[in-house]
């Protein structure tokens, strides 16, 4: 409040008594100028926020309408339906690859060649017969 009342002496004392109230009235339209300028400059700020939001939820009604459950629904149905083809060629594959057996059930003939893939690989002879494991001492009366 001090430095107003320095203020308005110094402009009674420079400007003079009769030039005083235009120029309190000058100043009176810069200040509403400058006021309505801020304002202005707000509104715009808070019409930009709300177009970005608007363009977010564009994007996401948009993104809503794309998502369409029936596609995915189907994009499943049809990675089931290839890997069940993929299984059944798979056991088509093991059951030509085993031999037939005869109805007393010795195995008769070989697989078919056509099944057969070559990899390379040796296959390992058969190992021992696992032995049978020997039960735990512990020191207990029933391991007696």
């Amino acid at each position: 409040m001090p430095e107003i009342a320095v203020l308005l002496l110094l402009a009674l004392i420079v400007v003079g008594p009769a030039e005083l109230p235009k120029m309190m009235r000058t100043i009176g339209r810069f200040v509403n100028q400058a006021r309505s300028m801020a304002k202005d400059f707000q509104r715009s700020f808070d019409e930009m926020g709300r177009e970005s939001e608007l363009a977010d939820l564009r994007k996401e009604i948009e993104n809503l309408k794309n998502a369409n459950p029936a596609n995915e629904i189907t994009e499943e149905l049809r990675k089931a339906k290839e890997e069940l083809r993929h299984a059944e060629a798979v056991g088509a594959k093991e059951k030509a690859m085993k031999p037939p057996a005869d109805p007393s059930g010795k195995p008769v003939g070989k697989p078919d060649a056509k099944f057969i893939e070559d990899d390379g690989n040796t296959i390992a002879p058969p190992r021992e017969k696992p032995r049978p494991a020997q039960p735990i001492k512990t020191g207990a009366p029933e391991d007696e």
